[in-house]
């Protein structure tokens, strides 16, 4: 009877710490990505080692929690690696540093994250050589001074200090609300994000917005995008149209388009991006770049992959400020 008891009482231990595993888990989860080649700027080229032409070497930490009812807790720890030099920048959690409920509500998340817009924009370059290095946005977009060809600072997309609130998916449209708080009583560099997205099928549509204030009112500047991707089978696409103001009259307007096409293991893609920066109607700037590239997936979690970027920036003077070539083949790891 006692030897009953007590094999009931290691069933019932067991069972209760299997429930409470599979109620709240974490991930470790991390890519490797590193290649060689040349990247030359302004004339002068340098051959080396890289990390994170494709995507980003990176280490993180994902968890979530089963409160029951369709609630759960959510966290995510995430810092960028550099794979040629094995440093981790101090391992500063500055791509992710979160933590959130969500429900049938949606979502809300408090910490450092992505910015709404981010996610919008980054869509636009979907299929534009992978929203990698290799982009052409990279070069083309002006996104500060670059020389003496001045565009409009790029923007902030993974602010601090953020709540940020995501809608449900409801008959395939979602929107989302991200606000920053400069938290210095001094400054009122405060920050606002917002999204709209549409999502059925092989078609994704968002518009995106950002309004970041700044120390000096003249710096203030906003933020709009209008991107979209869609899958055709034999090919997938992606472009987005931004414009940008800052409050000192100087304006951009830029627009990127890519294409990658699926054949067996390898995935080819080509791109091209054109960026016009503008100070009270006068150019003050423009720029053009286009890539081609590949990637091989070895497994589920490795490719290998090739990448060229060819673009220059001009000043309002029609004068070359700026080129940069860059090509490198490598190989992408995830655990």
């Amino acid at each position: 009877m006692k030897k009953s008891i007590l094999a009931l009482a290691a069933i019932a231990t067991l069972s209760a710490a299997g429930a409470a595993s599979a109620q709240s888990s974490v991930t470790v989860y991390g890519r490797m990505d590193a290649s060689v080649g040349s990247n030359r700027v302004n004339g002068a080229s340098t051959t080396q080692v890289f990390s994170g032409n494709l995507t980003t070497s990176r280490i993180g930490f994902r968890g979530t929690e089963d409160l029951g009812g369709g609630l759960k807790a959510n966290f995510q720890l995430e810092s960028a690696l550099t794979v040629d030099d094995g440093t981790a920048g101090g391992l500063q959690f500055r791509r992710a540093s979160w933590v959130g409920l969500s429900g049938g509500f949606g979502a809300v998340r408090l910490g450092l994250m992505d910015s709404p817009y981010k996610d919008v924009y980054d869509l636009g370059i979907s299929n534009n050589l992978f929203d990698s290095e290799f982009t052409p946005t990279k070069v083309a977009y002006l996104s500060g001074a670059v020389g003496t060809a001045a565009g409009v600072s790029d923007f902030t997309s993974r602010p601090s200090n953020m709540v940020r609130y995501d809608t449900p998916r409801i008959g395939g449209f979602s929107a989302s609300l991200g606000y920053s708080l400069d938290e210095d009583p001094a400054n009122s560099a405060d920050l606002t994000a917002l999204n709209l997205r549409y999502r059925m099928g092989k078609l994704d549509v968002g518009f995106g917005y950002q309004d970041q204030a700044n120390n000096t009112l003249a710096s203030d500047r906003n933020f709009t995008v209008l991107s979209a991707a869609y899958d055709l089978g034999v090919a997938r696409v992606s472009g987005q149209y931004q414009i940008t103001d800052q409050a000192n009259g100087l304006e951009d307007r830029d627009y990127a388009i890519g294409v990658t096409v699926p054949v067996g293991k390898f995935d080819i893609s080509a791109g091209y991006a054109k960026g016009k920066s503008e100070l009270n109607g006068l150019s003050s700037g423009d720029g053009k770049a286009f890539a081609i590239g590949a990637t091989y997936t070895m497994s589920k979690r490795t490719r290998l992959y090739a990448g060229w970027l060819d673009g220059d920036v001009d000043n309002g003077s029609g004068v070359q400020a700026r080129e940069r070539r860059l090509y490198a083949v490598g190989i992408r790891h995830d655990f």
